[in-house]
């Protein structure tokens, strides 16, 4: 059952952040540049992510300094759905996906994952992939470009480790690329170019407020 939903404080502040790959969801580190440096400095203070998105993964990242909603977003039982697109090597068949959108198992998490939806956008082969891959992937596009490949859209509602990869993976796939389109209600548009943020909306601070 879930918790009693706190009581947010305001003023607070909350950004939307359209996160380019090569930069780390940590507010510093000592090897890579953070999701905090593509704001103005003295926008920075006190603000950290929402959750993460892995350094080479890109799209929404919710920045903000209201802890309570953090913590009220990340707990297990809110399932908040998060959006995603993919290119990944391989071919998944219809049963596969069936299989997934019933719910997972994958070898090295415990439990099995919950149910997801995944729909297959398009299909190709690794060659003829315009967007950059993944950089310890870059390789297979002139080592095995006649390679069949996949573009696919899967929503989540938890978020284990590498969760899609070792997903693709235990049915023999490779993913490739890598973005966050959606965090519950709050998408991410086109005309938000990588590295760009902006504040979220009334209507979005309400909405992830308000997840049950």
């Amino acid at each position: 059952m879930s918790r009693k939903r706190p009581v947010f404080d305001s003023p607070k502040r909350y950004y939307l952040l359209n996160k380019p790959t090569g930069c780390v969801s940590a507010c510093q580190d000592a090897e890579h540049p953070t999701v905090l440096d593509y704001l103005p400095m003295d926008l920075r203070r006190g603000l950290f992510p929402i959750g993460r998105l892995d350094k080479n993964t890109e799209g929404l990242l919710i920045l903000t300094d209201d802890g309570k909603l953090n913590r009220w977003l990340l707990e297990p039982e809110h399932h908040v759905e998060k959006r995603y697109l993919f290119w990944a090597m391989g071919t998944l068949k219809p049963e596969t996906i069936a299989e997934m959108e019933k719910g997972f198992t994958v070898k090295g998490i415990p439990e099995p994952l919950r149910p997801v939806k995944l729909n297959l956008l398009q299909c190709s082969t690794v060659g003829k992939i315009e967007h950059p891959f993944f950089e310890n992937r870059r390789y297979l596009f002139t080592e095995c470009p006649e390679a069949p490949a996949f573009f696919a859209e899967i929503t989540l509602t938890e978020g284990k480790r590498h969760q899609i990869k070792r997903m693709m993976e235990a049915v023999g796939c490779t993913v490739l690329t890598l973005q966050r389109i959606a965090f519950g209600s709050v998408t991410l548009e086109a005309s938000l170019l990588s590295g760009e943020y902006r504040s979220l909306t009334d209507a979005e601070i309400q909405s992830l407020q308000q997840k049950e």
